[in-house]
């Protein structure tokens, strides 16, 4: 399926050793400074996340910024952006400052690009891309909208600019059902993966102080809340009644993002959760289909439902998630290269992909995007 491009993976995290106060806890003034991570799991997963960046970072194409192959590429770079931006780098400051520039202005020139007779205006795409190319867009709002606040000055204006157009694609993309398809036209099929990608593209937007239309956040987020099913989890879409490990915590990711949990008589959350709990018990998250994808999505959201704590303890979901699930991500990553491993057959999207994924998800706890921070 084309919504593979949609990212990650964490690291290991032992219970042993002195405890380490987390990025979120150093921050001064966090009112939700109070997550430890012991100190010899914090050096693991650094330097896990160390050996991808530097992966990633020599694996940039010197002509034009991109990252992996031309399937995807908009998506791929995007990613490759998001995770050394997640790691202290931005365009002007860092150690991989020159690849950070570089990828923008890639997603910039793609966004000021003449657009062909099917893409409208704004859209964020390359024309060998035929790879779900709106996901691609969504990820590329998000690197845009994360490199804003730390671009300099006269690269700011442009990548506003670009926003804007991004946003405005997005709104009229929209199906009358709420949710969004591969391609950037409302009568295209819709499903929960694109409808996922865009609309937390669109939260990241929004928190740079741009103006998003909140119909069209509402209608996107209804349209993920009628893809549950009875069992708890969330449907590839309303009309395909196929629920995963990988939407379910696509779904709740963004639920938390937009602030949206449990009231009163609604369960959606303890649902979806529950749903989550048991295909880990049941063995599947270990070797889930799209499974940097889908523990990608299952970290974020933990990590925003409780993951105050590391204490490993019954009825804490984000400790015991990582407890059972960041050993087994961290033994796909190559001893050579420092890349992680690429799924097999039609899920395999090359190393950069994957890579960025990991780096990604193994930064979740730093928070050092914003859309990572509880």
């Amino acid at each position: 399926m084309a919504w593979a491009l949609a990212l990650g993976l964490l690291a290991p995290v032992g219970r042993g050793g002195a405890a380490w106060t987390s990025g979120a806890e150093a921050r001064e003034g966090s009112p939700r400074a109070i997550s430890r991570e012991p100190l010899e799991s914090r050096l693991r997963r650094r330097r896990a996340i160390e050996r991808g960046c530097a992966f990633i970072a020599r694996n940039q194409e010197d002509l034009g910024g991109t990252f992996g192959d031309v399937n995807g590429v908009v998506a791929i770079t995007s990613l490759c952006v998001l995770a050394l931006m997640a790691n202290g780098s931005s365009d002007h400051r860092g150690p991989y400052r020159e690849q950070v520039r570089k990828g923008i202005d890639f997603l910039l020139a793609r966004s000021e690009a003449p657009k062909s007779d099917r893409d409208p205006p704004g859209y964020i795409v390359d024309g060998q891309d035929q790879t779900s190319r709106m996901h691609g867009h969504g990820f590329a709002t998000l690197a845009l909208a994360c490199a804003l606040g730390t671009s300099e000055r006269d690269r700011s204006a442009r990548i506003r600019k670009a926003l804007e157009g991004a946003i405005d694609c997005i709104v009229k993309a929209q199906a009358t059902t709420g949710g969004f398809g591969y391609e950037p036209r409302p009568d295209n099929d819709h499903e929960g993966s694109v409808t996922v990608c865009v609309a937390q593209g669109l939260r990241a937007a929004r928190d740079t102080g741009l103006h998003v239309d909140s119909r069209v956040i509402r209608a996107g987020l209804r349209y993920l809340e009628k893809s549950q099913n009875d069992e708890g989890g969330f449907n590839y879409s309303l009309t395909r009644q196929n629920s995963t490990y990988a939407l379910t915590a696509a779904a709740l990711s963004s639920f938390f993002l937009y602030g949206r949990y449990e009231d009163g008589a609604d369960t959606r959350i303890s649902r979806g959760l529950k749903y989550l709990r048991e295909a880990i018990d049941k063995g599947q998250g270990a070797d889930q289909p799209w499974y940097y994808y889908g523990h990608f999505y299952a970290a974020w959201a933990l990590y925003q439902w409780d993951g105050g704590t590391w204490e490993v303890r019954r009825g804490n979901e984000w400790a015991t998630w990582q407890d059972e699930i960041y050993p087994h991500m961290m033994a796909r990553q190559l001893e050579g290269d420092g890349s992680f491993e690429p799924e097999a057959g039609r899920h395999d999207y090359g190393p950069l992909l994957s890579t960025a994924f990991a780096v990604l998800t193994l930064s979740i706890p730093d928070e050092g995007l914003p859309i990572f921070q509880r």
